[in-house]
């Protein structure tokens, strides 16, 4: 393993909010999405900028940059020595691995450029970060986002563009964590991204009720049903 990549893979596993951090989110909540990957958080997100005063974060990974990706705008891209020196800092609010691939975080001074731009702040991070936020501040807005089914999903996923038979794998195990911790989750508000006006609705509203959870967590254990036969 690169020297680089496994310094950077300790100092993550081993990173805590710094109390700046937490300071600045008891102070201004976000509103936090989590999801599994292809499920359209960035859609849903594009369009609550749009019509509300929210707005996202960008992050900052170590993912390479993809055809119609922009930096600044889609993620800050950086490289793992660079994301090594951010952790180093505490620069981030949270940071993690994502598909056991790449590192994500949420920096302080993305959170505050929102901030300052007089918008309310989105976050879009994993399960971990989401755990983590919880333990400092409890009681944020915290949304789950579910495909409408197994198949619809798969056609996103699709749509994302070539990846490896490895990362497609990864991403899937991923997914299939993320919703089993999800539906255990008493925080998680859980919604279905069928009808993007609907689900958007929803989740600035915070309309949830418990027949309609209890709906959803069903869908979510069988969308785990279906990744273990696929």
């Amino acid at each position: 393993m690169d020297s680089t990549h496994a310094r950077l893979l300790e100092a993550v596993k081993h990173y805590r909010m710094p109390q700046a951090a937490v300071d600045l989110l008891t102070t201004n909540p976000p509103m936090v999405l989590a999801g599994i990957t292809g499920v359209g958080k960035d859609t849903i997100e594009d369009y609550i900028e749009k019509t509300s005063g929210w707005q996202h974060i960008v992050t900052h990974t170590t993912r390479q940059l993809r055809p119609g990706d922009t930096n600044g705008k889609d993620y800050w891209f950086v490289s793992e020595e660079e994301m090594l020196n951010l952790v180093a800092v505490q620069a981030f609010i949270e940071v993690d691995f994502v598909h056991e691939i790449q590192v994500s975080g949420t920096s302080l001074e993305a959170y505050n450029s929102v901030l300052r731009a007089g918008r309310k702040p989105i976050v879009d991070i994993t399960l971990k970060g989401v755990q983590d936020l919880y333990i400092h501040i409890p009681g944020i807005r915290s949304f789950f986002i579910l495909p409408p089914s197994f198949e619809v999903w798969m056609e996103r996923l699709e749509k994302r563009g070539h990846m490896s038979h490895v990362e497609r794998a990864k991403r899937i195990d991923s997914a299939k964590k993320e919703l089993e911790a999800a539906i255990q989750n008493e925080h998680f508000i859980l919604v279905i991204n069928d009808e993007l006006p609907r689900v958007t609705k929803e989740i600035l509203n915070n309309i949830t009720d418990i027949p309609s959870q209890q709906r959803n967590r069903e869908l979510a254990q069988r969308l785990i049903d279906h990744i273990n036969a696929y």
